[in-house]
């Protein structure tokens, strides 16, 4: 395995990745989650400063705990949002100077930080890699969630094995909130690279950014796979092989809640359950990044079913997360 094969690249989006990059550090993680002993003193004295403008839990423990577990030591930093753009302290100077303490720098940044202005969450993750000069990893953004991403491919390929021909359902589901199009955007970009035969199903209103679509189909046309966009529930649970909910808000109304709201509430029968469950195939995967609201995305009857997957899934953070580190960080 290359530790440090990618040593100083930043992971902002796995779009950003070559295929072959993705894959070494899939094979990374593979033999971390196999061998975790082997790896135990890689990262030893280095350091990660872990930059949170919102609360976590999955991301800050994967992140912390895959630290220490490799011989290093994590920082997490709570950060006031006052400061960006304000006239307090510039991200330049706040990046260069974690940048002399750190051997790399995480950030977690939602779009409620940045005024739900689609992009600009992204914007202030590009703007420390730009004045940092160790590795900057997105730990999610108001566009990308690529650890997430990692690990959902990790987990479809450790459940399935062969991923051509295999059909992959991305479906929005009802949730009381307008939440973030990063986890769809990126799970949507990842499929598409690996071969994967994609179905991403969503009411009217709630298209992905077309920047994110033009990149699934050029991933389509040099991966094999296929992309089908529908807002027919049968038609695209019917056969699918992995099943990945997940709700998120309409860019029509990107930060006007209230009329989001109005057509959100369209939707609330959109809930993944048993019946639609019964149209995939019959050793079909469900997954879910967590959080997840019960019975509101999922039914418990498939979140607890046999097709479930999502805590493999959300184990799966902490190996790729540790394969990342080990790639980027110089060792």
């Amino acid at each position: 395995m290359l530790i440090g094969c990618l040593e100083g690249k930043d992971l902002i989006t796995t779009q950003e990745w070559r295929v072959e990059e993705i894959e070494e550090v899939l094979k990374l993680a593979a033999d971390v989650k196999k061998h975790p002993e082997e790896y135990s003193d890689v990262l030893s004295g280095r350091s990660l400063i872990m930059l949170f403008f919102n609360p976590s839990t999955r991301t800050r423990l994967s992140f912390e705990i895959g630290m220490t577990q490799l011989g290093g030591h994590a920082i997490y930093m709570p950060a006031d949002s006052g400061w960006i753009g304000k006239g307090s302290e510039s991200i330049k100077d706040t990046a260069s100077v974690m940048a002399r303490y750190g051997d790399a720098i995480s950030i977690r940044i939602f779009p409620n930080v940045t005024g739900w202005n689609y992009g600009e969450s992204n914007r202030v993750v590009r703007e420390f890699a730009r004045w940092a000069d160790v590795p900057v990893i997105n730990m999610e953004c108001d566009m990308f969630h690529p650890c997430q991403a990692l690990a959902d491919i990790m987990t479809v390929k450790e459940k399935k094995g062969r991923l051509n021909g295999r059909k992959f359902l991305l479906s929005w589901v009802y949730h009381p909130k307008p939440l973030p199009c990063s986890v769809p955007n990126s799970a949507l970009l990842i499929a598409t690279r690996f071969g994967l035969d994609v179905t991403l199903l969503h009411p009217k209103g709630f298209e992905l950014d077309e920047q994110i679509m033009e990149w699934a189909r050029r991933n389509i046309e040099e991966s094999g796979g296929s992309l089908e966009v529908t807002d027919s529930l049968e038609e695209a649970y019917d056969g699918a092989d992995i099943v990945y909910v997940k709700a998120w808000g309409s860019l029509k109304y990107y930060g006007n809640p209230q009329e989001e709201k109005r057509l959100r509430v369209k939707f609330r029968d959109w809930t993944c359950n048993e019946e639609l469950m019964e149209l995939a195939r019959k050793d079909a995967i469900f997954m879910h990044c967590l959080p997840i609201r019960r019975n509101v995305e999922a039914t418990d009857g498939v979140i607890d079913g046999a097709h479930s997957v999502i805590y493999d899934e959300a184990e799966n953070r902490l190996h790729v997360q540790k394969a990342v580190l080990m790639s980027v960080i110089s060792t």
